[in-house]
């Protein structure tokens, strides 16, 4: 007597499939990274957003990520990436000059969903490319 269990094609059970959070990938210059530590001793890396305007010249908005999130990219360009999760958010801050000689600087922040602040960080792929720049 043959073992009708042992020829029957199973289908293999599987684990129920976790949905893995979409990431962006934002590219940006090594120019614009700042690495530092806080007063706590964690090691971040800050870093700038230039104006969209090229007539703005009010101080650049910075956001601040641990170093562990800032890769390099290794392909001998110069440029840095991140992945942040597609459906998160990030504080923007920005410091605002005195009005008055010896007043105190004050801090603007603001909260940007990560799809927005991609589209701020990568705006220099929008500007046309000048001919014959080095």
């Amino acid at each position: 007597m043959e073992n009708k269990e042992m020829y029957e094609a199973s289908a293999p059970v599987q684990a129920p499939e976790q949905q893995a959070a979409e990431m962006i990938k934002i590219t940006f210059s090594r120019k614009l990274a700042r690495a530092f530590t806080t007063k706590s001793g964690k090691d971040v890396v800050a870093i700038s957003i230039p104006n969209a305007d090229p007539n703005d010249k009010s101080p650049w908005e910075e956001f601040v990520l641990p170093v562990t999130m800032v890769h390099s990219d290794h392909y001998g360009s110069k440029a840095l990436w991140v992945k942040l999760p597609a459906d998160g958010s990030t504080t923007l801050s920005r410091n605002i000059k005195p009005s008055v000689e010896g007043g105190e600087w004050t801090k603007q922040e603001r909260v940007v969903d990560n799809n927005t602040l991609k589209s701020m960080v990568e705006a220099y792929k929008l500007k046309p490319k000048t001919q014959n720049a080095r």
